[in-house]
């Protein structure tokens, strides 16, 4: 079988493809990684929907770029939930309250929690007062706001799908990475979120800054009321 050679203008066009290619990769990841370190040096928001975008794009690049200098790379995560919640944050407080729902993972309860895993609805909270989720499940039944305590990214995925059409907007805690994801994911199905980190990581004993998150729905509440 003969085997014909690429025509050199081919090997030109596809050489020049390739350079010009890499140039428009290295000015966007440029372009993200100025508004990232601008946000998290200043702590302001500017053009919240491109910088959401530009830093959602090259999220993997920035996040390995920051690895490679020893920066950490959850940095990335921590700015792309600021600018998030900035941006679905009009489209949030739109919602009427009992449209809403809190999602608590299930490694902030007590290792001594009696509460028992529903395949539809989670963890019911029996509001014992062991951990702090029954302050939160106190607040939310007076804001009529639904509280859900998942096992995992899997679960919220499900509750969100078992309701779809009636929890319009989510307020959610976890870590950075998994705030990062989950709210990528409800943004692409249309569900505006708010995201709260954890005080401290882990499977287990992790802990949440309650007042952070009751003075969020708070706030979101009190916006509606206006």
């Amino acid at each position: 079988m003969d085997i014909y050679p690429i025509p050199y203008p081919v090997l030109e066009l596809l050489g020049r493809i390739i350079v010009i290619g890499v140039i428009i990769f290295i000015i966007l990841i440029l372009v993200a990684l100025l508004l990232f370190l601008f946000i998290f040096f200043t702590k302001r928001v500017i053009l919240p929907k491109i910088a959401l975008f530009m830093i959602t794009m090259m999220h993997e690049p920035l996040r390995r770029l920051l690895s490679f200098f020893r920066v950490d790379p959850t940095l990335v995560d921590r700015v792309s939930v600021e600018i998030g919640n900035a941006v679905n944050y009009p489209d949030f407080v739109s919602t009427k309250l009992e449209e809403r729902a809190l999602l608590i993972p299930q490694c902030v309860r007590s290792i001594d929690c009696p509460a028992k895993l529903s395949s539809l609805v989670g963890i019911k909270c029996m509001e014992c007062g062991k951990c702090e989720i029954a302050k939160l499940s106190a607040i939310c039944k007076e804001l009529g706001i639904r509280l859900y305590i998942t096992p995992g990214g899997t679960f919220s995925k499900r509750i969100l799908l078992y309701n779809r059409g009636q929890i319009k907007a989510v307020v959610g805690v976890a870590c950075y990475p998994n705030l990062y994801e989950g709210m990528l994911n409800v943004r692409l199905a249309g569900i505006p979120a708010q995201g709260v980190p954890l005080k401290t990581t882990g499977c287990v004993n992790t802990t949440m800054d309650t007042q952070e998150i009751i003075a969020r729905c708070r706030m979101v509440a009190a916006a509606c009321s206006k």
